[in-house]
């Protein structure tokens, strides 16, 4: 394979006749809309449209849960509840009471899988934590979770990839049957094509774990690098990949990465969470 356009040629044929298994979602759970783009390593590309992703930044339990069904009618596919937003409101909140305020509420009031993102600083999000803090409440989450008895199948969590603790919280999510997302984020630049290679492979190292990578793209150069890096990381492994370039200039990767394996896409429905995101509707419009 040469390069992310030969992954195309290839595979427009698969594009008109998707597998069915990726054709007909599971609906409601992450299995579903987290399938990899492609159908297997170094196989076909069988998605039509990214999974769409909406943030909840509300910092009560009614906001979330009313961003939640404003986003199930607007047509996303999964809600991503932005657990930092409300600890940056609430500092000293514990993981424990919000899982039963907000996660069973939310599961109750809409049919949508859940990803829960406890999004640090460093990472370019809302709540400034300490490693001891992040570790903390992630465990405190895991329980939670367990303790009110929500489906598994519904729910994914998202792990920093930097945590040194991330491996063995990997291993907890899934024995308890969750779908677990490593990030990273470069909020300063788009690396180099080798450095983002090898951040996916060493993300993709924890077998079942879907690997995001969002960089900050200065160019459309910058943008069809980490596009062109997904697709053949995505397409020799056949795992579920996200990437993103942040800002205005990578609005393109969030319109057209699930062409080079990028297995979802984030948009909005009123704020958003980060640069360069576009609503729903928009999303919609464009695929």
């Amino acid at each position: 394979m040469s390069d992310a356009r030969d992954i195309h040629a290839s595979s427009a044929a698969a594009r008109e006749n998707p597998l069915a298994a990726t054709e007909e979602k599971l609906v409601g759970t992450m299995a579903g809309a987290f399938a990899p783009a492609f159908d297997r390593p170094g196989g076909e590309l069988v998605r039509r449209a990214p999974t769409v992703i909406v943030p909840l930044t509300g910092t009560t339990a009614q906001m979330l849960v009313e961003e939640a069904q404003a986003a199930e009618a607007a047509g996303a596919d999964v809600l991503e509840w932005r657990v930092d937003f409300m600890l940056a409101t609430h500092k000293q909140l514990s993981f424990a009471p919000l899982g039963r305020e907000v996660v069973n509420p939310i599961v109750e009031a809409t049919s949508l899988p859940l990803l829960l993102t406890i999004r640090t600083s460093d990472q370019g999000g809302e709540a400034k934590l300490s490693t001891g803090r992040y570790r903390l409440l992630l465990a405190e989450m895991l329980d939670t979770l367990v303790h009110i008895d929500v489906p598994p199948e519904r729910i994914a969590i998202d792990l920093e990839h930097w945590f040194d603790g991330t491996p063995a919280l990997v291993q907890r999510a899934q024995e308890r049957g969750f779908t677990v997302v490593l990030s990273h984020h470069d909020w300063q630049e788009t690396p180099d094509s080798d450095i983002m290679q090898i951040v996916y492979e060493d993300m993709l190292e924890l077998p079942g774990a879907v690997a995001k990578l969002a960089v900050m793209a200065h160019d459309d150069g910058d943008v069809q690098r980490l596009l062109d890096v997904t697709a053949r990381v995505a397409h020799s492994s056949g795992r579920a990949i996200i990437a993103i370039a942040m800002g205005e200039i990578g609005r393109r990767s969030r319109l057209e990465g699930w062409k080079y394996g990028s297995m979802a896409t984030f948009a909005t429905v009123g704020a958003g969470s980060a640069p360069g995101q576009p609503s729903v509707a928009e999303l919609h419009a464009a695929l």
